[in-house]
């Protein structure tokens, strides 16, 4: 999949373009929404990555990032990976994890083999390291860039951003509220459909079968409707996420 640069102002056009007649938003409304939905498609796909290595310090179990990490997916001690558990499992298995180091002896690790997340800037390691200078690396997904300048840019496949500009223009017709929000609902679900794809440990998630619409015994979608009166997309952004891929 080939990504470019596109610019908040390039990106903010293509919406407008999909607009008939005169804007019903304010330009500061559309670049509200333009980073509300990339805030969004981060969280559901991770779409944008950080790394941050940290040296440890002798006996100690807590560690704090210099930057924002919004979900952990592994961390490594020397290069390799522990094991994620989390805090409660971590208390439960090892009552006494916080005298826990790799020089205890009495069956204690000699190296760190466990981690827990505490916040998104602090984790836990067991058993605490007991020597200097070893690292820590910690991968994940980092903090969704936000576009606060005209010349702002983000890198995003054609694909994404034609899945992307349609779910803005469904979260600013909350704005407008009742049928002309309620018809921009097949540009929500056709966005969840392109993140799934994405991440297919999506689906595994109650929470979003919940916002996919997926409701009752059978998990039958919500009816796709027509496209909302004033709207009109242009066609590669009519396309099925999948057709677009």
């Amino acid at each position: 999949m080939a990504y470019t640069a596109i610019t908040r102002a390039q990106l903010r056009a293509r919406l407008i373009d999909m607009i008939e007649g005169t804007p019903f938003w304010s330009t500061d409304e559309l670049n509200r929404g333009i980073n509300e939905a990339l805030r969004t498609w981060n969280m559901l796909v991770g779409r944008w990555h950080g790394r941050v290595t940290l040296i440890t310090t002798p006996n100690t179990h807590d560690y704090s990032l210099s930057t924002a990490i919004l979900y952990r997916t592994r961390v490594l001690h020397n290069g390799r990976p522990l094991t994620p558990t989390s805090y409660t499992s971590l208390a439960a298995a090892h009552p006494h994890w916080p005298l826990d180091t790799t020089a205890s002896g009495s069956g204690i690790p000699t190296r760190p083999t466990v981690w827990c997340p505490i916040s998104l800037r602090t984790f836990l390691i067991w058993p605490a390291d007991a020597l200097a200078w070893n690292s820590l690396t910690v991968d994940g997904v980092a903090e969704t860039p936000q576009l606060l300048a005209e010349g702002a840019y983000v890198n995003l496949a054609e694909a994404d951003v034609s899945v992307l500009l349609p779910y803005v223009l469904h979260l600013l017709s909350f704005k407008k509220g009742g049928a002309a929000f309620a018809e921009t609902a097949p540009f929500y679900i056709k966005f969840l459909q392109a993140a799934a794809e994405e991440n297919q440990l999506l689906t595994t998630s109650q929470a979003y079968r919940k916002w996919a619409g997926l409701v009752g015994r059978d998990e039958k979608p919500l009816r796709d409707r027509s496209l909302p009166s004033g709207v009109q997309l242009r066609q590669d952004q009519s396309q099925s996420p999948q057709e677009s891929r």
